[in-house]
């Protein structure tokens, strides 16, 4: 009987090395970006006032929203198609990113008129605008982020990350110092795009169909063919590469750009109700505690996201296609198991020295203004943070996007729900309601998809489950 479990068990080893090492670089990517932008909030939160904080908050949050559905808008195809495919595509797929770019720029634009009559401050209007013209810069990179996510090359994704945030976190330090106020945070981020685009790009050609002459010799037995200096797929046969349409792309993008919504709305709904029901000094003073309570664990869960969606999508090797939706259960536990073991630790030791540091790094103004407790209560909600986002990560592999999009549509309106009832106890009010409802609602939504999807789907082959449809080719 251990016979036939030992292969799996074997051939699975270096795919867990492969995630492991890819949680690495994006993780320690984050964290040291993280540690210089901690240096610079220390800056900020003894230069800047809660309002402007406040200001900040609503930017981001909008910026947020309309970016996410974009951001994979064709990266989530161009992951799971085989190489003939994915040449093929490419120009539809870089049409594709500018229509979403466009749009996001106009939509962004339009919004900063009457979110600056909503809060009766016309000085959001400017800054809003600005952040918007960083979508334009995207599409230059798009495709190239693409390429390395799909190669698991999350030693450069990392390191694009890593230089974007140190040069975000040592520009607006700069700036801050300047005096330049509101757009000390909102200009470096659009400046650090150029750093993201350029590393990306950097050695790391598109890949190009090439057809193969009509008095070539007998093509070999495998479709095509990788020359990795040229990169460069070349096709035997091009009535077997499909060539996704711009729509069809939108169609795929758009389910896994919907659930992406449906994640950022949630993070960030908190950022509206609390501006709204208790001002924007009070919505400055959850923005710092939110981002210095929860900055690095999320950075990290941000980047455990990332890694994980490439991990479960990777089918190489022969064990997957008779053990495959054993194997999807074992990555996605051993994941889970992983990032569970790095973020628990952090999050428990910042709550417990939150009272000693907190004061001493960033300023005693900020205890006064009642941040502490909601400090430490919105780090405890981390803890169990990453489960959701392991959950929706397993759906949207498994081609579950619309119960995805179903689960965190529920949950962001149980937060709404609860943030408006809580806000009459004022921030720690809120901060409590919001710790309350992720201990209930994360464990219970992983421990659903664990025993109700993926138990389900037991007797199943790996090509019969919906993440793997024939619509798209698996052989990348």
């Amino acid at each position: 009987m251990n016979t036939t479990s030992k292969p799996s068990t074997v051939a699975e080893q270096p795919t867990k090395s492969t995630f492991s090492k890819s949680l690495f670089w994006l993780g320690s990517a984050q964290v040291l970006g993280r540690i210089v932008r901690l240096a610079s909030s220390i800056i900020l939160a003894r230069l800047l006032t809660p309002e402007i904080f406040g200001q900040v908050a609503i930017i981001l949050a909008c910026f947020e929203l309309i970016c996410t559905p974009t951001r994979r808008i064709t990266s989530a195809a161009l992951i799971k198609m085989d190489d003939v495919s994915l040449a093929a595509s490419l120009a539809n797929a870089n049409k594709t990113n500018w229509i979403a770019a466009l749009t996001a720029f106009v939509a962004m634009s339009l919004l900063s008129w009457p979110l600056a009559l909503f809060n009766q401050d016309s000085t959001l209007i400017a800054p809003m605008i600005l952040m918007a013209t960083s979508y334009l810069l995207l599409p230059f990179g798009m495709l190239y982020a693409a390429i390395n996510l799909r190669a698991n090359n999350m030693r450069r994704v990392g390191r694009a990350i890593l230089w974007q945030t140190i040069l975000d976190g040592l520009l607006t330090a700069a700036l801050a110092l300047m005096g330049l106020g509101i757009w000390a945070i909102i200009l470096p981020k659009v400046l650090v795009i150029f750093i993201w685009i350029a590393i990306h790009r950097y050695r790391n050609p598109l890949p190009q169909l090439m057809s193969q002459p009509q008095t070539s010799p007998k093509p070999l037995k495998s479709e095509s063919v990788i020359t990795p200096k040229e990169n460069t797929f070349t096709s035997s046969n091009h009535a077997k590469a499909e060539q996704w349409s711009i729509g069809k792309l939108f169609s795929f993008g758009s389910q896994v750009g919907l659930s992406d919504l449906s994640i950022a709305l949630r993070q960030n709904i908190d950022y509206l109700l609390i501006g709204y029901f208790l001002g924007v000094e009070a919505l400055g003073v959850y923005f710092f505690a939110f981002n210095t309570s929860l900055g690095i664990s999320l950075g990290i869960i941000q980047s455990y996201g990332t890694a994980l969606y490439s991990h479960l999508c990777d089918k190489t090797g022969q064990v997957w296609h008779s053990t495959g939706n054993k194997l999807l259960q074992q990555r996605y536990v051993h994941s889970l198991i992983l990032i569970l073991k790095i973020t628990i630790p952090v999050i428990v030791l910042q709550s417990l020295l939150a009272p000693l540091y907190l004061p001493f790094v960033y300023g005693t103004h900020w205890i006064e203004a009642g941040a502490l407790p909601v400090f430490i209560l919105l780090c405890l909600s981390g803890l169990v943070r990453p489960l959701g986002e392991a959950s929706s990560q397993l759906l949207i592999s498994l081609g579950e996007s619309k119960l995805n999009l179903s689960f965190n549509i529920g949950f962001t309106l149980l937060l709404a729900i609860t943030i408006g009832i809580c806000s009459q106890w004022g921030l720690t009010g809120v901060a409590l309601g919001i710790l309350i409802i992720h201990l209930i609602a994360m464990p219970a939504f992983n421990l659903y998809i664990h025993y109700f999807i993926l138990s389900s789907r037991k007797g199943e082959k790996p090509d019969q489950l919906k993440g793997f449809n024939q619509e798209v080719h698996h052989d990348a």
